[in-house]
């Protein structure tokens, strides 16, 4: 903030200079091309420091509010703060412009200087200072709410190819393969087990083609599915994978799929033994729906599916301003989805 404030005071600077120019210009014009008016340095400087004080203590005082309260969050909290400041900073700048012209240009002594100051020199600094700030709030309004609206738009289209890319990512071309090696051998070993792997399996799909069209699921729905889906791998890989859900309450509601998105990579960059069995916890806290699990790597992993994880992170940015957090420690990695309420949507 430090550094962009200056380079405003700098580049004002040059423009304040500009300002003063071009009306000592004008005012030579004015005083009929008198070669004494367009000689007399006084007169720039004169100009310069109405031009370039007042700007500037609205420049720091804009750029202050500005980085507390947001155009796209809080507009009403800058016009009724920004037009009744920017108007008293105006006439506080317009009163040390007119020390410094009186005092430091002209040599008048400080005395003289507030013998001539009356409310009548000011009455034309506040309409100036009211109607230049109502104009700066109005163009900003106008810009950041075109610019909210484009951003909107943006975001619908970030959404739609997320959720695109998302309906791509799920159940990895090796899942199904897996999964039908292991239906494959259950059919001779256990022929009850691989019909109800084979249910299992069916419920999966469909939930995947029924939830491809919907924004957001409720969490029971959405925990019903990662049920299915952890059981299915608890068949695969037997006592090399264990789960627990403790979900108090299922009224929230999550983007779909997600739970499964990060199930499928706990288990595609961990080992998964009887040794080093894999752990997956899913819990819930007052803002968030949490997936942990136990970290023990494989060999040829580096690191996690950063593409999935920021595909999740937009689609929850459609609906909530609470971020997605990814938290990792020597024991655990967790992702805490936010709880979303139905008016978010």
């Amino acid at each position: 903030m430090k550094t962009s404030l200056v380079k405003q005071i700098i580049r004002f600077i040059w423009i304040s200079a500009a300002v003063a120019v071009f009306i000592h210009l004008i005012n030579f014009i004015g005083s009929g091309w008198s070669m004494e008016y367009i000689t007399n340095y006084k007169y720039v400087l004169g100009h310069f420091a109405y031009a370039f004080i007042i700007g500037i203590f609205n420049i720091v005082f804009f750029t202050l509010i500005q980085k507390k309260y947001s155009w796209r969050k809080e507009p009403k909290t800058l016009i009724i703060l920004g037009i009744p400041g920017s108007v008293i900073l105006s006439v506080l700048g317009f009163f040390l412009a007119r020390f410094v012209h009186s005092v430091w240009i002209y040599g008048n002594s400080f005395d003289s200087f507030l013998s001539n100051e009356s409310l009548n020199n000011y009455v034309f600094a506040v309409l100036i200072a009211i109607i230049v700030s109502l104009a700066f709030h109005a163009y900003y309004f106008y810009k950041y709410g075109t610019e909210a609206e484009l951003r909107a738009q943006k975001e619908i289209v970030e959404h739609t190819k997320a959720k695109h890319k998302a309906l791509q990512d799920q159940l990895d071309p090796h899942f199904l393969f897996n999964s039908l090696s292991v239906l494959a051998s259950l059919i001779e070993e256990d022929p009850e087990r691989a019909a109800a792997f084979t249910t299992s399996l069916s419920k999966v799909y469909r939930y995947v083609l029924d939830q491809r069209q919907e924004d957001l699921v409720s969490i029971s729905s959405e925990l019903d599915f990662a049920k299915v889906y952890l059981n299915l791998l608890s068949t695969r890989f037997e006592d090399s994978l264990e789960y627990s859900i403790e979900v108090a309450d299922e009224s929230w509601y999550t983007v779909p799929l997600s739970l499964q998105l990060l199930i499928e990579n706990a288990v595609k960059h961990n080992k998964v033994t009887e040794k080093s069995p894999l752990v997956i916890k899913i819990y819930q806290t007052d803002e968030h729906l949490i997936i942990q699990n136990n970290v023990n790597p494989k060999a040829n992993d580096s690191k996690r599916n950063g593409i999935g994880l920021m595909n999740i992170r937009k689609r929850f940015e459609v609906y909530t301003e609470t971020p997605v957090k990814v938290e990792k420690d020597s024991d655990s990695f967790r992702v805490k989805l936010p709880l979303i309420q139905t008016q978010n949507s």
